[in-house]
């Protein structure tokens, strides 16, 4: 099948140089595009000729399939242009990294970001599951966001149920966010501190020396899922290459050799575990392709 050169595209790349698991088989075609008209062409594309379409941005919270992905693989993670300054508002595209977006309105004397500086994907995936950490949230300062739904680019204000924890009705497949509008303050003086201080967090209480796919399960209420899964014992237990990390117990990490049929079942027998004995059924924050 010929396609554009403004899909930017590339047959046959393992999924696992796309993910930071590092696993996964082949995508068949990943599409790297440069406009948002590209993108939408994509998308018309794929739905005309029936072509199956996986949204990825920097693979941060995904587990992909030992098979691969038979379709189209929209990779948007890059951004098209630099962050858009007007007083204490910012637009950014939604390829951006998140984590270099924090950086950038810190630097700009801006703050509101800065406690998800660290987290490792893009503005769009932020807005596509309400990133958070450490008491921030996207939603605090997400104000309109333009998406591609339905074939139609369009900017939409966000209204207060738009997101909740770990919920947004910005993600992929119902909608491909594209650009970001941001409300944030004037810095007090206090932000850069905040965003070391989060950073330094990160790399104290994270295993960030092993592959993963950040962390596994949603916070159940009135609960955190890690401390769960240390008082059931299942830190260090693995299965194959699949390992609950034993600096976090939050964290499944692949020690080198892991597939994603391991990571399902240390996955589901995790689960399973932490019912059994606490009663707590644990959902996972993991995205499939």
């Amino acid at each position: 099948m010929e396609l554009p050169d403004s899909f930017g595209a590339e047959p046959n790349i393992p999924l696992s140089e796309l993910t930071s698991f590092r696993i996964g088989g082949a995508a068949q075609v990943v599409l790297q595009p440069r406009t948002y008209d590209a993108i939408e062409e994509i998308v018309s594309f794929a739905d005309r000729n029936g072509i199956p379409l996986a949204l990825l941005g920097k693979g941060t919270n995904i587990l992909a399939s030992d098979k691969g992905f038979q379709g189209f693989v929209l990779r948007f993670d890059t951004p098209m242009h630099e962050p858009v300054y007007r007083g204490t508002t910012v637009i950014a595209c939604c390829g951006t990294s998140l984590t270099s977006l924090a950086r950038d309105t810190v630097r700009h004397g801006l703050m509101g970001l800065e406690k998800l500086c660290g987290i490792p994907g893009t503005l769009g995936g932020a807005c596509a599951m309400n990133a958070g950490a450490y008491g921030g949230e996207i939603k605090q300062v997400l104000k309109r966001i333009r998406v591609l739904k339905n074939g139609t680019d369009q900017w939409i204000d966000v209204g207060e149920d738009d997101l909740g924890y770990r919920r947004s009705a910005f993600s992929f497949p119902d909608c491909i966010a594209l650009e970001a509008e941001l409300s944030l303050k004037e810095d007090d003086g206090s932000a850069l501190h905040t965003m070391q201080n989060c950073i330094e967090k990160r790399r104290e209480k994270q295993p960030l020396e092993l592959p993963s796919a950040g962390s596994t399960f949603k916070r159940p209420e009135g609960h955190f899922a890690g401390a769960l899964i240390e008082q059931c014992g299942l830190k260090g237990f693995s299965i194959g290459g699949a390992k609950v990390s034993e600096k976090h117990a939050g964290f499944i990490v692949n020690t080198g050799c892991a597939t994603e049929a391991d990571v399902a079942a240390l996955i589901a027998y995790v689960q399973q575990i932490v019912k059994e004995r606490t009663g707590v059924s644990l959902e996972p924050e993991i995205k499939r392709i």
